[in-house]
C-alpha cells in the first residue's frame, strides 16, 4: 500500500534505503575504520530477517511499497 502521496519504491530504492540505514558507512568517502567481522555479522542478521519476513508474507504481498 502506498502511504500519503509518496511513490511507489523502485526494487533498487528498497534495496539501497535499506544498505545505508544498516550500513552508514556505506558510500562514504571518508577512511572509517570499519570491522569486517562486524560487517559480516550485520548481513547474516540482515539476511536472516529478509528471509522471515518473505516466509511471513503471503505471495500477494511480495512487492515493494516502501
Amino acid at each position: 500500500m502506498i502511504q500519503g502521496n509518496r511513490p511507489q519504491q523502485t526494487f533498487v530504492e528498497w534495496v539501497l534505503n535499506l544498505l545505508e540505514e544498516r550500513f552508514p558507512w556505506l558510500g562514504k568517502e571518508e577512511d572509517a575504520q570499519i570491522s569486517g567481522a562486524n560487517t559480516v555479522d550485520d548481513l547474516n542478521d540482515l539476511h536472516q530477517e529478509l528471509k522471515e519476513q518473505l516466509k511471513a508474507s503471503s505471495p500477494n504481498d511480495r512487492r515493494v511499497d516502501g
